[in-house]
């Protein structure tokens, strides 16, 4: 959404919101978690405005288009239409409430495949006797596109501008985390300097640990990629050739299956191959460590 719209909708409907910001809590929780630069308040009133905006036009634009396709404002059309109408406003409120977590989710993986290179990084750093505030700093300093460099720079801001101590800092990252791995990190990491442990040593240490869970992530995301292969075979190769010579059969068998046979064979072209295919993607995907 543009700032403009968001803008749009706070004005309208920012006070509106107030009473529902203790229900919709842990949505706050979720936004800082998927590092979203945006208050609860204006996200529930662009969402409010969004659904508005949809149940108002899902109704009449469902009308005109199934009219066009059928000529006639039948029962069933009208019928249809108000379904789609209902239906697009409850599948937008739930985007709105589904998009935080699967930011928060992205977001999460981006950290923990970073995360051993900003160990070692912060390690090095140690090691030449650098203070750890100043380390964060070099670390979001860096020219690297990884999501612990844009996490280093809010621990950074929020020393350098904010006037928070370094401590704190690493608690507000922490607490903000969508990856309990790297709160853990930051955890201990606060431990050892408020007890004057040796930071080189558990710098090292977790540069060596987390470095061996992503070898071990590595080697599982390849073992998995052999149950896709077979999957897509099935999937993506042998079903729709089976189905294709059946139908092909049936076809010159009976005349009458003709037009059902056309159907049916339009159907696993352009909806059943293509959600198997989509299905596959998103396990892969899911499965995949971050770059």
């Amino acid at each position: 959404m543009s700032k403009g719209f968001r803008r749009i909708a706070y004005l309208r409907f920012g006070k509106m919101m107030e009473p529902l910001l203790p229900r919709f809590s842990e949505l706050g929780k979720t936004l800082r978690k998927a590092g979203m630069e945006v208050s609860l308040r204006m996200y529930l009133s662009t969402s409010f405005l969004t659904i508005i905006i949809s149940l108002i036009l899902a109704f009449p634009a469902t009308l005109g288009i199934l009219y066009a396709f059928n000529g006639a404002l039948t029962g069933t059309v009208w019928f249809s239409a108000t379904i789609i109408g209902l239906l697009v406003p409850f599948v937008v409120a739930m985007g709105f409430l589904v998009y935080p977590r699967y930011v928060a989710s992205n977001r999460k993986r981006a950290l923990e495949s970073s995360l051993p290179t900003a160990s070692s990084f912060l390690a090095a750093m140690a090691s030449a006797g650098v203070a750890p505030d100043k380390a964060f700093l070099a670390l979001a300093n860096e020219n690297i596109q990884l999501e612990i460099a844009k996490e280093a720079e809010k621990i950074s801001r929020n020393i350098e501008i904010l006037g928070y101590d370094l401590l704190t800092a690493i608690e507000i990252a922490a607490e903000n985390s969508p990856s309990k791995v790297y709160s853990a990190f930051l955890e201990g990491l606060i431990s050892v300097i408020n007890s004057g442990g040796d930071l080189t040593s558990y710098l090292t240490n977790e540069t060596k640990s987390l470095m061996r869970d992503k070898i071990r992530e590595e080697k599982e995301f390849i073992e998995g990629l052999g149950v896709i292969a077979e999957l897509f075979l099935v999937i993506g190769v042998v079903s729709p050739i089976f189905f294709i010579i059946m139908l092909a059969v049936l076809a010159i068998m009976s005349t009458d299956a003709s037009n059902q046979g056309t159907i049916l064979m339009t159907l696993l072209t352009y909806v059943l191959i293509p959600i198997g295919m989509s299905i596959i993607i998103i396990l892969i995907d899911g499965m995949q460590p971050s770059e």
